[in-house]
């Protein structure tokens, strides 16, 4: 796959790493999607309770998220080079960073867990409906954050299939495991929110545990290989690409947390309408992410190989993509969000507001798929600093402020319209600047000439050969 990604045209790669994914990220929000419909029959209040756990659920998953595009990075860099002895180290190293990442989250998690719902502004009589949820999700964090790193790892090296198959397979088990869970069935009582939860948490784990078989299959997974010495330079090297792109990450559920705070004084109606507008969201930008998943990939190891032309031919079909593809989703979402109103929730003022919600937030979506090729591309080249700093403009000052502006005078339509508007104006802005830098053949990318390897790198990146050494 390898020499394909680098060699083959640049439109045809990116449509065969995407698509994979797209069924992945699709089954992954399916999977949520699922949820939120059987927690939405046991009422509005519990489907409240889980959506104040959402920017909780994001955080974490983000930094999971963040320490799979540091990985990436690196893999995708030393499979580029043909070094695979490295990409086997990182992977590893990746893999025992991940797991203690994650068990501090699982203390914290149990430890602080009402006093996080608290800030997120919940009232305490929901707390005691949030900890049934969390007391199974909480365990959960520890398969979930290894699934997202296991996968970064398979996509890194040009395997998009796999990581979304078995997100399909997980998605489908969930779907049966939940009603089981959640109402009941035979001798199995039933558990309320506690259900979903304890159901997708069981889902991760066998992911998990296939996706590690699967990982020594392909010749990725060597522990033996790792000296001490190597394990903690390649952690220095991943924390050093991984905290901003962990920052970059959970930026993002931030800003909805305190879009969430803002929307909590409005009552429980539009804090269940928010919450199902943000689980069909993702849907909305299902190839988006699916674009932004892969970029990094075709990215690292054109830049590996010294084919830098192919990372702004692959930036340019990107946003065209985006935009029309997004122009064709808003249209759809107009129409049909009527229909999908209904399928969660009876209470009218809910419906109402979630249709306003799917009719507004996803103007913004086009603007907010340039900035995340941009930070896919820039953690690509191991630029996480500078991706993070395109993020914390685009929600500092756009998307949170307009958001904060509009809801301020009209209401919760407002704060939708706010935010939307944000969105775009992030976009058209990051656009200029990737027309910009191509045009100064900035970025470390040439566009024309191509340097030798070594000579575009930093000191820090091209020291890699030390690191081999000292394995």
């Amino acid at each position: 796959m390898r020499d394909e990604i680098v060699s083959a045209p640049v439109g045809r790669v990116l449509y065969k790493l995407t698509l994979p994914m797209v069924i992945g990220i699709v089954a992954v929000f399916f999977f949520n999607l699922v949820d939120t419909y059987f927690i939405a029959l046991l009422g509005t209040q519990s489907l409240a309770a889980v959506s104040f756990t959402m920017p909780i659920a994001m955080i974490v998953m983000n930094l999971a998220i963040g320490l799979g595009i540091a990985s990436s990075a690196l893999i995708a860099r030393a499979t580029g080079s043909r070094d695979y002895s490295l990409a086997q180290n990182y992977v590893a190293a990746t893999l025992l960073l991940t797991l203690a990442t994650s068990i501090l989250m699982l203390i914290l998690g149990l430890v602080f867990n009402d006093d996080l719902f608290l800030l997120l502004g919940a009232d305490e009589d929901l707390l005691p409906l949030i900890w049934e949820y969390m007391q199974f999700w909480w365990p959960g964090v520890v398969v979930m954050m290894l699934m997202i790193v296991i996968n970064s790892s398979m996509r890194a090296v040009g395997n998009t299939k796999l990581p979304s198959i078995m997100m399909l397979g997980s998605a489908v088990l969930n779907a049966i495991l939940d009603p089981i869970l959640i109402f009941g069935f035979g001798p199995i009582e039933g558990m309320g929110v506690a259900g979903a939860a304890l159901a997708s948490t069981l889902c991760w784990l066998i992911v998990v545990i296939v996706m590690m078989f699967s990982l020594a299959k392909i010749d990725l997974l060597h522990w033996g290989k790792l000296t001490f010495k190597a394990l903690l330079s390649i952690w220095q090297r991943l924390m050093s690409l991984g905290i901003p792109a962990m920052i970059t990450n959970v930026l993002v559920p931030v800003a909805s947390g305190f879009l969430l705070a803002m929307i909590a004084p409005m009552g429980e109606q539009s804090i269940a309408a928010f919450g199902v507008g943000a689980r069909i969201e993702p849907f909305a930008i299902v190839a988006i992410l699916a674009l932004t998943s892969t970029i990094p990939v075709f990215v690292g190891q054109n830049f590996a190989a010294g084919r830098h032309e192919r990372i702004w031919q692959a930036l340019s079909i990107s946003v065209r993509f985006i935009l029309v593809w997004q122009i064709v989703v808003w249209l759809a979402l107009w129409a049909i969000s009527p229909f999908l109103a209904t399928i969660f929730s009876q209470d009218q003022v809910v419906i109402d507001q979630i249709v306003v919600y799917l009719m507004i937030m996803p103007v913004g979506y086009a603007g907010m798929g340039i900035v995340l090729c941009a930070n896919s591309a820039l953690n690509a080249l191991q630029k996480t600093s500078v991706s993070m700093l395109l993020n914390l403009v685009r929600l500092s000052a756009f998307y949170v402020p307009l958001a904060w502006l509009g809801g301020h005078y009209y209401g919760f339509e407002g704060l939708l319209f706010g935010a939307s508007v944000g969105n775009l104006i992030a976009g058209l802005i990051v656009w200029v600047l990737i027309r910009h830098a191509q045009a100064k053949e900035a970025f470390g990318v040439r566009n024309h000439s191509v340097e030798p390897l070594t000579s575009s790198l930093p000191a820090k990146i091209s020291g890699e050969n030390a690191l081999v050494k000292s394995l």
